[in-house]
């Protein structure tokens, strides 16, 4: 019997997916840039400590430092990255030298950051709340990009076995069951918005049935339950 880790020790994962999705890291970023600049934006001196937790080979970390200093002028970044996949992190540390990646599971001990990212991992941990907890002592920020799977599509096609084997997806949230987890564990909204899959950044824009535009607009958290593809994207700050 395994556990949720042996797929991203054992380098299945990597295999399925060669590139860790390091060409999606811009976009990723640019959904996070508002978010970012709020806790950026709250840093008492000039040094802004991020980090990012299962941050693969570390491209979204990259983008972000890269995109923050050139924003705000005189603020210095020290960067962190925890991944569990010593594949990923080999791949990492050649790829961006000047990341700190980390091979390890991230504790509380760890910090403290001004701001912990979860960028499309929350859906891959065995214990999504105990991760969130340990992250409200470590931080006083916490960045979210999150899909939403659990959702009518996924019911209807039985997708679960799919999405744990080939996605490593096992944690799966509404709009409704993650809100009440991050206030359970300590975390306060501050700006979290709920995106269609086509009104989020991408190689390409999704287009969206008339049908569908409909429902959004006449309700936007239902519509995340009736239609797949929906992320949460914000910032929460410690309550």
């Amino acid at each position: 019997m395994s556990s949720s880790t042996d797929l991203y020790i054992s380098g299945n994962y990597g295999l399925q997916h060669q590139d860790w999705h390091l060409s999606d890291a811009p976009y990723k970023v640019e959904d996070l840039m508002p978010s970012l600049l709020i806790a950026a934006n709250s840093v008492e001196n000039n040094l802004f400590r991020i980090a990012d937790i299962g941050a693969g080979v570390g491209g979204v970390l990259a983008e972000c430092t890269q995109r923050i200093t050139k924003a705000i002028k005189h603020l210095e970044c020290e960067a962190v990255g925890f991944e569990i996949s010593p594949f990923a992190v080999d791949i990492g540390r050649k790829l961006f030298p000047n990341i700190d990646l980390r091979q390890k599971t991230f504790e509380s001990s760890d910090g403290p950051f001004d701001v912990l990212m979860f960028v499309d991992v929350l859906e891959h941990l065995e214990n999504p709340w105990e991760l969130l907890r340990i992250a409200n002592k470590s931080s006083e920020y916490m960045i979210i990009r999150q899909p939403l799977l659990e959702n009518f599509s996924t019911f209807r096609h039985n997708n679960y076995h799919n999405q744990r084997e080939e996605w490593g997806h096992i944690a799966y949230f509404n709009y409704y069951s993650f809100m009440d987890m991050a206030y359970a564990t300590g975390w306060k909204p501050i700006k979290v918005n709920l995106l269609a899959n086509w009104e989020l950044s991408g190689k390409e824009k999704k287009r969206a049935s008339l049908f569908n535009r409909l429902i959004v607009k006449s309700n936007r958290v239902l519509a995340s339950y009736l239609i797949s593809g929906f992320y949460l994207n914000g910032i929460f700050k410690k309550a």
